[in-house]
């Protein structure tokens, strides 16, 4: 009976192990870095690890929003990183104050740094101060013991296409496109 127990005692302490050291919440000022951004002289974009908020505009001399070229669109980003100690099955990035005009997007990355792409999250505008959650459950490669988790998150604004050269200087279906959302916490399951 008593090595029975001993048993149960080991088995659990061995399922503690397995836990995930890194799985918890990370937000403004406890693990959020900047992460990476584009655009070009005609967008304006920040991103704030101390505060969470990410925003970006985009003056639109572009062809109408219908129209879209390969490439990405104009992005701003923050990121966490954690190291790998067990099993990982999802995460969430939580948004708040978001505002957004229609074609922006809240956009969820997540890659281990030696297994590569993990899964893709997304919201879609238009928001006016909505608050929510973009889940991500991991369904890439398998997760290898030591690497880092990268969840890169943030707002990206569609590519578009620059008109006709004939026509260059024509305004595309909106004038401005962006967004401001704040992001509270990221957690990782």
């Amino acid at each position: 009976m008593r090595r029975i127990l001993v048993a149960l005692v080991a088995s659990s302490a061995v399922i503690g192990l397995a836990t995930p050291a890194q799985a918890g919440s990370y937000g403004p000022g406890s693990g959020y870095e900047a992460g990476p951004q584009s655009g070009d002289a005609s967008t304006t974009h920040s991103a704030s690890p101390g505060t969470g908020e990410v925003s970006i505009f985009q003056h639109n001399l572009r062809q109408a929003a219908a129209v879209h070229c390969i490439g990405d669109g104009p992005r701003a980003t923050l990121r966490v990183s954690a190291p790998v100690e067990g099993a990982v099955t999802s995460v969430t990035v939580e948004y708040a104050e978001a505002f957004m005009t229609e074609h922006p997007v809240i956009d969820v990355l997540v890659r281990g740094t030696q297994s590569g792409w993990q899964g893709h999250g997304a919201a879609h505008g238009p928001k006016n101060g909505e608050a929510g959650s973009v889940s991500v459950p991991l369904q890439g490669n398998a997760l290898i013991p030591g690497e880092m988790l990268e969840v890169i998150f943030g707002l990206q604004v569609h590519a578009g296409c620059l008109p006709h050269p004939t026509m260059l200087g024509l305004f595309g279906s909106r004038l401005v496109e962006g967004g401001r959302v704040v992001f509270p916490s990221v957690t990782i399951s």
